[in-house]
């Protein structure tokens, strides 16, 4: 990966003396919920009134739909339970595994208020599963192996744990449609032990992403500070190379209240890089394949006001889910993988 520091990097580097760390240490586990506590079905009642709703079940959908006749699934990184509570219904027993103990915790908060009971989480590393190989029927992974510290590892233990003939669906962050050079952006967490100010870059080709968390001490005054940042964050944009003052000069400036640093780092892949790895690790069947979320922003706003009921629904995005993991799109068009693990 490039080492080409950028301004406001450089500072950090030079001045807080970050630690590394991972993303789950860093900022998954200072999230209070994902996705804004907004989570249908998890975190509020399913309303498909809301097109975000129909389109998180055809996510759902899509997910089973691309694992037949599956009885034991693995969720690889499932958050605050996202796919791991929603296919839950549909497998005889769905096991998650998150590095994040908070993330964990929320989840299995989750599955009480549910009452889920064919669910197990557990607090893992991607990169070491610790199950026995040919453990599971099928394994799907949401926005999490880019998230591990070794992506790679984290694959070939997907393949360890699949038994022979199991398939594995693969929803990632794919570069393909990232902008070239590099983004930056800077974000605001708290909790009671310190205030966080992130900085996050991303950087293609090749493909990867730095992420900074400089540590505050929580007091009145870093508190009003923070206040303000976010504020002014909200209204000229959180870009630091092109507004230095909710970078650079807010650190500067508040200098004596910084409490520490950490930083990690992550690969990200594109369509072509993931199903080049997946072959290599040896799956067969690799294919990118279009999302049943893809096709039902489509068809949804000419069927939203048909008057159609909950079932019927459901039973439409099942059946998008059903088309959509058999028809292959397009290189660069950042939709899901999937990959069988040879029998």
């Amino acid at each position: 990966m490039a080492k080409k520091y950028t301004v406001l990097e450089t500072w950090i580097v030079n001045e807080c003396k970050p630690e590394e760390s991972t993303s789950a240490e860093q900022t998954f586990g200072r999230m209070g919920q994902q996705a804004g506590g907004k989570l249908p079905v998890i975190d509020v009642p399913q309303d498909f009134r809301e097109d975000a709703h129909v389109f998180d079940e055809a996510r759902v959908r899509d997910f089973v739909s691309a694992l037949p006749n599956a009885e034991k699934v693995l969720d690889i990184g499932f958050g605050d339970g996202w796919p791991l509570l929603r296919i839950a219904p549909f497998f005889s027993s769905v096991v998650g595994v998150d590095a994040s103990q908070r993330r964990v915790d929320a989840t299995q908060a989750n599955i009480a208020k549910l009452g889920l009971a064919n669910v197990t989480v557990k607090c893992q590393s991607s990169t070491k599963l610790e199950f026995r190989d040919a453990s599971f029927d099928g394994v799907v992974a949401a926005t999490a192996i880019e998230q591990s510290p070794d992506p790679y590892t984290a694959l070939r233990e997907v393949f360890r744990v699949l038994k022979p003939g199991g398939r594995f669906r693969i929803l990632f962050e794919s570069y393909d449609q990232q902008d070239k050079g590099i983004a930056e952006r800077v974000f605001l967490t708290e909790n009671e032990d310190f205030l966080g100010f992130h900085y996050a870059l991303r950087h293609n080709p090749p493909p990867w992403e730095r992420n900074y968390l400089v540590k505050f001490n929580n007091t009145p005054e870093t508190r009003e500070a923070f206040k303000k940042l976010a504020d002014l964050i909200e209204r000229i944009g959180p870009n630091p190379a092109l507004n230095p003052e909710v970078g650079i000069q807010f650190l500067e400036l508040n200098q004596p209240a910084i409490a520490g640093a950490s930083w990690y780092e992550l690969e990200h892949f594109t369509s072509a890089t993931m199903k080049q790895t997946l072959e290599e690790i040896g799956f067969v069947g690799v294919r990118v394949c279009y999302s049943a979320a893809t096709l039902a922003k489509t068809l949804w706003p000419r069927v939203k006001d048909a008057g159609l009921t909950e079932a019927q629904v459901k039973d439409m995005l099942a059946g998008l889910a059903d088309v959509a993991v058999r028809l292959e799109a397009p290189f660069g068009s950042g939709e899901p993988v999937s990959a069988v693990k040879p029998s």
